[in-house]
């Protein structure tokens, strides 16, 4: 051969070996920064709006983990309610996705509450928002142990009404949470979420594809793991609604089928599964609004926990529309979505989501989306 060639393809090999080394090295010793983003640049990191501005009535709730880390969240409701009323309806524990502060969800989690007539626990994640720490997998477990506790301590949240409602990385922290304390949920929804981070890896950063995902050799350097995979099957028997965007630009939609699959595998007689075709990982809720939450709403009422009718929430209870629309730009920033508009029309598609929901084993397509239960 020749000495050139030799030369070159040695220098090569040193090169390529010493780059996929260094991406290694970056992958172990800066896996949390990668993987939680409590603050992005250009963003500040304290709340700049407080849910009243968005038309919700708050209460701030600080708690503590296990491991003493101080930790804040909010619980949210609407303007109108009177005392004695949080009781009655249901109460979701939603944990966020991975970037940005809870200042961000205000917009959906303000959609949420109004639509669904229900109350909201938003715990901000261990070195998010006003939370103190720093994040890894076993610190957000903690934090989701103690979120649970907290609303089963309050007296005005009834124990027998909470959904946990999981999105992107959330989906993962309510997964492993719903499955360790099955029986104190009445139900869950995750959407856009992940097997593990083990076959997430290799999709955020191709070059180790080789190294990192199932069955690979280097799988030992990651070590938050989150594996929904393994732990999903744990909720058989506990009412479920899997959304996913089949347009997801971040995670890919393949991964949210197989968790449908591997619950449904377990005997799950409960799992409902709502697909969108247009919307990415940010935008389902805007997007897909006329079948997102005619889904969530028949979903809650299948199960005892909606009400009879199904109405828009309005932007005249917005005390400061330019916060709205201030905070709804930072959640664009947050996954480079491209948000579609604030207003909501929720009624077209609700029959045939309501159809899906109430037979077993039906399969129904309207407007893009396609909705099946099991």
């Amino acid at each position: 051969m020749d000495v050139d060639l030799m030369w070159w393809l040695t220098r090569s090999l040193f090169v390529g070996g010493g780059i996929a080394g260094a991406g290694l090295a970056l992958l172990y010793t800066l896996q949390e920064k990668l993987i939680y983003v409590p603050r992005l640049p250009g963003l500040p990191n304290p709340y700049v709006y407080t849910p009243t501005r968005f038309g919700l009535q708050y209460e701030d709730v600080h708690f503590k983990a296990k491991d003493g880390t101080k930790l804040h969240g909010w619980m949210l409701y609407p303007q109108d309610w009177k005392r004695g009323a949080m009781r009655k309806r249901p109460t979701v524990l939603f944990f966020q996705e991975n970037a940005g502060n809870m200042n961000m969800r205000l917009p959906y989690l303000r959609l949420l509450i109004l639509s669904l007539n229900c109350s909201v626990f938003a715990p901000s994640y261990r070195g998010y928002g006003q939370s103190s720490g720093s994040p890894s997998e076993a610190g957000l477990k903690q934090d989701a142990e103690a979120s649970l506790e907290t609303l089963l301590q309050r007296q005005d949240v009834n124990p027998s009404k909470i959904v946990c409602l999981g999105k992107s990385l959330g989906g993962a922290v309510g997964i492993d949470l719903t499955a360790k304390h099955k029986d104190k949920f009445a139900a869950a929804v995750f959407e856009n979420t992940f097997t593990s981070i083990t076959d997430v890896a290799p999709k955020v950063l191709p070059f180790l594809k080789h190294l990192i995902g199932q069955g690979r050799p280097a799988n030992w350097l990651i070590r938050n793991k989150w594996n929904s995979l393994e732990q999903i099957p744990k909720l058989q028997g506990l009412p479920l609604l899997l959304m996913s965007s089949l347009q997801d630009e971040l995670l890919p939609p393949a991964q949210m089928q197989q968790l449908y699959k591997a619950v449904t595998a377990s005997g799950s007689k409960d799992c409902t599964w709502v697909e969108f075709e247009d919307a990415g990982h940010m935008d389902a809720y805007e997007v897909a609004q006329q079948e997102y939450w005619p889904a969530l709403m028949q979903f809650f009422k299948r199960h005892g926990l909606g009400q009879d009718h199904w109405d828009a929430p309005a932007d005249d209870d917005i005390d400061d529309k330019e916060a709205y629309d201030s905070a709804d730009e930072s959640a664009e920033v947050i996954e480079d979505s491209q948000q579609q508009g604030n207003g909501l029309t929720h009624r077209a598609g609700a029959a045939a989501v309501q159809k899906a929901a109430q037979e077993p084993g039906s399969s129904v397509h309207v407007n893009g989306v396609s909705a099946k239960t099991s």
